[in-house]
C-alpha cells in the first residue's frame, strides 16, 4: 500500500511538473517516471515469484507465472498508464511484442551488434501519446527457467515449461543477453 501512495503522489507531481517543462528537461522526466514504474513492477513480480519459488519450488513459480505474472505487471497500471513487458522470444503469447515494440527490439540488437551501450527510448506517437521503453537484461536468478535447455533448465522444470507453455521460445539465454523490453504507454488526456 505504501508503494502505491508514493507512486501515486510521484505520479502526480510529475504530471505537474511536465505540464510546463519543455524540450530534454520534460523527456528526462518521463524517463524518470517510467523508470519509476518499471522499477516498482520489476520489484513486485521479482519478490512474489521469489516467494512462489521458496513455497512451491520451481516448477510451481513457472505455474504461478502463468496465472499471475501479467496481473503483477499490471499493479501500477491506471486508465492512462499501461505496462508491458514483451520481447521476440516469448513464453507467453500474450506477451508478443507490436510492430512499435518489434522495432524498438530490433533497435536494440542493432545496438548490441555494433557494441553500443543500450540506451532507453522515448517516443511521442501519432496521438500525441508517449511510450518508454526500455531494454530487459537477463540476471542470473532467471536462468533457472530461461538459461540454457540442456544444461541450466531441470527436467522438472522444463516439463512444466512445455505444459504451462506449449510454444515456449523463451530459453537458451545467458546472463546479461537481452531479454526484451519494458514498454510504458503514457495516454495523452483527451
Amino acid at each position: 500500500m505504501f508503494k502505491l501512495i508514493l507512486l501515486l503522489t510521484f505520479s502526480t507531481a510529475m504530471i505537474v511538473s511536465c505540464t510546463g517543462k519543455k524540450g530534454a528537461e520534460n523527456e528526462a522526466l518521463w524517463k524518470s517516471k517510467g523508470d519509476s514504474l518499471i522499477s516498482l513492477t520489476f520489484d513486485t513480480l521479482r519478490n512474489t515469484l521469489l516467494r512462489a519459488i521458496g513455497k512451491n519450488g520451481l516448477p510451481g513459480a513457472v505455474a504461478f507465472c502463468n496465472t499471475e505474472a501479467t496481473g503483477l505487471t499490471n499493479t501500477y497500471a491506471t486508465e492512462r498508464v499501461i505496462i508491458r513487458r514483451s520481447s521476440d522470444k516469448v513464453r507467453n503469447p500474450a506477451n508478443a511484442p507490436d510492430s512499435l515494440e518489434q522495432r524498438i527490439l530490433s533497435s536494440f540488437y542493432q545496438m548490441i551488434k555494433q557494441k553500443k551501450e543500450l540506451t532507453p527510448v522515448l517516443e511521442k506517437d501519432a496521438e500525441g501519446n508517449l511510450h518508454y521503453f526500455k531494454p530487459i537484461i537477463f540476471q542470473a536468478m532467471c536462468l533457472d527457467c530461461h538459461g540454457d535447455r540442456s544444461t541450466q533448465i531441470k527436467p522438472d522444470v522444463w516439463r512444466t515449461i512445455q505444459y504451462k507453455y506449449p510454444a515456449d521460445s523463451a530459453f537458451n539465454y545467458k546472463e546479461g543477453d537481452l531479454r526484451g523490453v519494458w514498454h510504458v504507454l503514457f495516454k495523452k488526456e483527451k
